[in-house]
């Protein structure tokens, strides 16, 4: 598939076929998404790939998915047949920092970004980009519940989710009131040599 057109399918969904994902399919998706480049090779991204459907449905309900249905979306969460938890570690960062290659031993280094979670966002995309490669939909869900989540899948105390991808085959789903909005004229985004 060529880029612009992989570009123009990715769109976040919110409703899946029960059809489950085979898990060939889902090995090809993590290998590119953890190709993503990272702060000193750091690799502190990792992912927690769910499908169990007790556990989908105990993350559905911990990310409030009773919300999303009583403003008319469908179930999207718990009908997913795969959840894939993005994960970061600012450890992972810190120690790779102190080696001697570069600050070295006993130094800190100043983090003026936290790059763990540009590395996170960047590893996000190549996910978003690979189950769209793989004729498949998802849907990302940020900020409801990381603790429980985090709790209910083990995930260790220096290891923080960024939030849940949603991966699945697509069924008909109401958009998100928010495209209305449209995109950005480009020069509102994009400066050439000074803002």
């Amino acid at each position: 598939m060529e880029f612009a057109e992989l570009l123009a399918r990715r769109r976040m969904v919110r409703n899946y076929l029960p059809d489950p994902v085979p898990d060939e399919v889902i090995d090809r998706i993590m290998e590119r998404a953890r190709r993503a480049p990272s702060a000193g090779f750091s690799q502190g991204q990792s992912f927690v790939v769910v499908t169990d459907q007790e556990r989908r449905a105990a993350i559905a309900a911990l990310a409030h998915e009773d919300h999303y249905v009583t403003a008319g979306f469908d179930p999207w969460l718990s009908r997913a047949p795969v959840h894939i938890v993005v994960c970061t570690s600012e450890a992972v960062y810190r120690a790779r920092y102190a080696e001697p290659d570069k600050t070295g031993a006993g130094e800190a280094h100043e983090w003026p970004v936290p790059y763990w979670f540009v590395d996170a966002g960047a590893a996000l995309m190549l996910l978003l980009l690979a189950v769209a490669d793989e004729g498949l939909a998802a849907g990302f869900a940020g900020s409801h519940s990381l603790e429980g989540i985090k709790e209910l899948l083990g995930i260790p105390d220096d290891v923080s989710p960024i939030g849940l991808v949603t991966v699945g085959h697509p069924a008909p789903d109401r958009k998100s009131g928010s495209l209305a909005r449209g995109w950005k004229p480009i020069e509102d985004v994009v400066h050439r040599e000074q803002w």
